[in-house]
């Protein structure tokens, strides 16, 4: 295969990710497999707040450091909100989301780190059979010890313990990974379902049902200043992601290309959402009070 047609294949690739990842014309509210839904959690969402861990915060503080520097000589040209109320509005934003569509029996861990409790919530999900419980749900229980999401501000959704991390303070990070519990909770066999996303490509599908529902929803509720910000991550995250999982179907290509090509995705998919998201404020404005779309 030639490198003209390697970019081809990257390229078409994107293209589709990008495409699937649309807003659908109707939004269905949970689940809609009555049978699927019999089989769910019905006891109440549960917050838990992390509060101080020392190791936890050196490490965060580390890798905080060349930004903290940064904005220390480059002062934003507006005031910054203050990162608690920023999070606490994440967290809201999930929670709403996950209420909107009837979801229930999830932990949402604010700032949290608690690899023993973790366990436990692993041992106790229902949701995933015990082969995939111990067998991918412990590589992920590894990989929640050794990498803590805290420090580095990362949000995710672990289904094997059925816990929604919000360490960032963007309600759009948030909304999206909540995304990720509607569409586990739509599974008939929610651990095949995270194993066979390991495989390549599989993801592409997934993220885009994700980022389709989450965008669909943010215009049913007519939350066009989270959607603005939402439509950038969107794309760029489904094209940084076609283009990671593209380079491993083509032959000999250096190890270093990879993370190049991918961080190239997301940006050119970054820039193709804002560009939507100005075509969306226009179309907006011309139909709505200017309130509503600040």
């Amino acid at each position: 295969m030639t490198l003209p047609r390697q970019a081809k294949l990257l390229l078409s690739l994107a293209a589709i990710s990008l495409a699937s990842g649309c807003i659908q014309k109707t939004y269905r509210f949970g689940i809609a497999n009555e049978e699927r839904l019999a089989t769910l959690p019905r006891t109440p969402n549960l917050i838990t707040v992390g509060g101080d861990h020392p190791r936890i915060d050196s490490i965060e503080r580390t890798v905080q450091y060349p930004r903290t520097v940064f904005r220390k000589w480059f002062p934003p040209s507006t005031p910054e909100v203050d990162p608690t109320t920023q999070r606490l509005k994440a967290v809201q934003t999930a929670t709403d989301y996950l209420d909107d569509n009837g979801l229930k029996g999830v932990f949402v861990d604010v700032r949290e780190y608690n690899p023993r409790e973790q366990w436990s919530r692993l041992q106790n999900n229902k949701l995933v059979s015990p082969f995939w419980k111990y067998t991918g749900g412990t590589l992920y229980h590894v990989g929640y010890c050794v990498i803590p999401q805290r420090a580095f501000g990362m949000d995710s959704y672990n289904g094997f313990t059925n816990t929604l991390s919000i360490n960032s303070t963007s309600s759009s990070t948030s909304l999206l990974r909540a995304g990720y519990v509607k569409k586990l909770y739509e599974q008939r066999y929610p651990g095949t379902y995270i194993a066979v996303n390991w495989l390549p490509i599989m993801p592409l599908f997934r993220d885009s049902a994700v980022a389709s529902d989450v965008l669909t929803y943010t215009q049913v509720k007519e939350k066009w200043p989270l959607e603005k910000d939402l439509l950038p991550e969107v794309y760029g995250q489904l094209g940084g992601e076609a283009i990671s999982q593209a380079t491993s179907f083509v032959p000999g290509m250096p190890f270093y290309f990879r993370p190049l090509l991918t961080g190239a995705g997301k940006a050119a998919g970054g820039a193709t959402g804002r560009v939507v998201a100005k075509q969306r404020e226009k179309q907006l404005s011309s139909t709505l009070p200017a309130t509503l779309i600040r």
